[in-house]
């Protein structure tokens, strides 16, 4: 399948596209096949099955991440700004832990700038690659930074993650809302009195807990729904949390 037509394909798919503009996209893919018939849950299939199979996008990597946390004790989200930057996912359980994607379809032009805003929030962090940056991306990010691969959806550890020791506290306090903070700290709701009555450590764990508050429900909704939601409408319906019937019927 050629790359470009399944591009040209992801900048126009949209979740909430009506049955007509979908079969007008996998005709498009498959014209010796009639499109007509599909029903809308088969044509969003189809197109599903030809990016995760031929687009080597973040679509890809982020649905890979998905399965390996799913039915893990732990809360996750897609796409949390941090900074200037904004993390494509996070985990939080004990730990806080940061996973920025570089599919090959990406440079790593902007990958010292994000690595250096996630080094201010999470206690470990991740670049997830494709095997073409491999060669050159341990040189392009912190020494604690660790490197996930993934293989045919299965996970290679390249490098593990060490625990990140230059968290910023007045950094964590500006990821999070006025109402996170007042909800964390004791209804104070500026930084700078906050990092007057608590400690770095003390910041950290509400901080954890402030995210894993703010991302449960949404969580919870995707690995319930799981078995109903088509990979490449993951984030879709993290950020919307309307039941897959309603969009696929």
């Amino acid at each position: 399948m050629d790359t470009s037509v399944v591009k040209n394909i992801v900048k126009s798919y949209n979740t909430l596209d009506y049955q007509p503009k979908l079969k007008d996209l996998v005709a498009s893919i498959f014209p010796a096949e009639d499109a007509s018939q599909l029903c809308k849950l088969d044509l969003h299939r189809r197109i599903s099955q030809l990016i995760i199979g031929h687009y080597p996008g973040e679509q890809v990597l982020k649905y890979d991440l998905f399965q390996e946390f799913r039915k893990k004790n732990l809360v996750a989200a897609f796409e949390m700004k941090v900074g200037s930057s904004r993390v494509d996912f996070v985990t939080i359980n004990g730990h806080s832990t940061s996973f920025e994607i570089k599919s090959s379809l990406d440079n790593l032009d902007k990958l010292a700038k994000q690595t250096s805003d996630y080094s201010l929030a999470f206690e470990y962090n991740y670049v997830v690659v494709d095997q073409c940056h491999l060669s050159k991306i341990s040189d392009k990010i912190p020494a604690q930074f660790g490197i996930w691969t993934f293989m045919n959806g299965r996970k290679v550890v390249r490098r593990p993650a060490v625990f990140n020791t230059a968290i910023d506290a007045s950094a964590q306090l500006r990821f999070l809302t006025k109402k996170e903070l007042s909800l964390f700290f004791n209804n104070l709701s500026r930084p700078a009195d906050i990092l007057q009555e608590f400690s770095g450590e003390a910041i950290n764990e509400r901080f954890k807990k402030s995210l894993k508050n703010r991302y449960y429900s949404r969580w919870s909704f995707v690995t319930t729904h799981a078995e109903l939601i088509l990979p490449i409408d993951l984030q879709f319906f993290f950020n919307r949390n309307i039941h897959p019937d309603y969009i696929y019927s």
